[in-house]
This record gives C-alpha cells, sequence and structure tokens, in this order.
C-alpha cells in the first residue's frame, strides 16, 4: 500500500477534516504490515509533498513545525514493513500517461504518484479522484471522506 500526500497530511494533523478516516486507514495498514499481511511504501515525492503542505503558512493557520512532521515520518518508518521506496525506473510509466492522458499542470505529481505505483505494483490510498484515470481499479483505494 502507498498512500498519497493527501491521506498522510490528513492522519497527521487532527484538525483536518479527513482525520479520522486517513488515521484509521493509516493505523491500520501499520499494523497489517507489522503482522506481515501488508507493506507500506511511502513515495519520495509524497514525502515531500507531505512536508512541504504541512510546513507551509498559506494552507495552515498553524504550522507544524519541521522536527514534528519529521518526527512523524520516522515514527512511520520505524514499524516493521514500513519502508521509503526507492525509485526505480519510473520515467517510462510517467512519459506514457503523460502522453496518453496529457497530464499537465497540477496533475504531473499525480502523474508521478501513479507511475511510481504502476512501477512497483503497489495500490495507492487517496482520497483524490482524479487519480481514477491514472490507474487500474486494482491498484488504486479511494477512501471516503
Amino acid at each position: 500500500m502507498t498512500p498519497d500526500v493527501n491521506v498522510l497530511v490528513s492522519a497527521y494533523r487532527p484538525d483536518h477534516p479527513l482525520h479520522l478516516p486517513a488515521r484509521h486507514w493509516l493505523d491500520d495498514t501499520v499494523r497489517q504490515a507489522a503482522n506481515g499481511r501488508a507493506s507500506l511504501q511511502l513515495l519520495g515525492v509524497v514525502v515531500t509533498g507531505f512536508v512541504r503542505i504541512t510546513t507551509h503558512p498559506k494552507i495552515f493557520h498553524e504550522i507544524d513545525p519541521l522536527q514534528d512532521v519529521t518526527a512523524f515520518l520516522d515514527s512511520l518508518l520505524d514499524n516493521t514493513g514500513v519502508q521509503f521506496q526507492a525509485q526505480g525506473s519510473v520515467w517510462p510509466y510517467f512519459k506514457e500517461l503523460c502522453l496518453t492522458q496529457q497530464i499537465r499542470g497540477n496533475l504531473v505529481s499525480d502523474a508521478w504518484i501513479a507511475a511510481t505505483v504502476m512501477q512497483s505494483g503497489e495500490t495507492l490510498c487517496t482520497f483524490d479522484r482524479d487519480f481514477t484515470r491514472l490507474l487500474p481499479s486494482h491498484q488504486l483505494i479511494l477512501l471516503k471522506p
């Protein structure tokens, strides 16, 4: 399993309107990973987006201290079955998505995430319905708000 940026942000921030479903999914997936029933892969692009959003003063009135944000990520990575995924050969998947779906602007980051998920064979968990056009349904879990 691979969480999208919106799932990590929602799970991390108790004031986020989608905190409960995101936190439930994350906690459950971490437990499953610890028991060997699943894996939890944190993508580099997702981690950087998470840090960018949670520390951005134009997004949240009270930003999170960088030390707290990185401690949250470390606490996830300290669990058995949770890994920071090294980027493999994502470029062909990314290029194909961009060309076939005519991806531009804000969807470019989503396309990189989708390409990484396709290349790795993982499943993405997100609230973002844009991924329905980027990933096959068997590689996508859409959480309900």
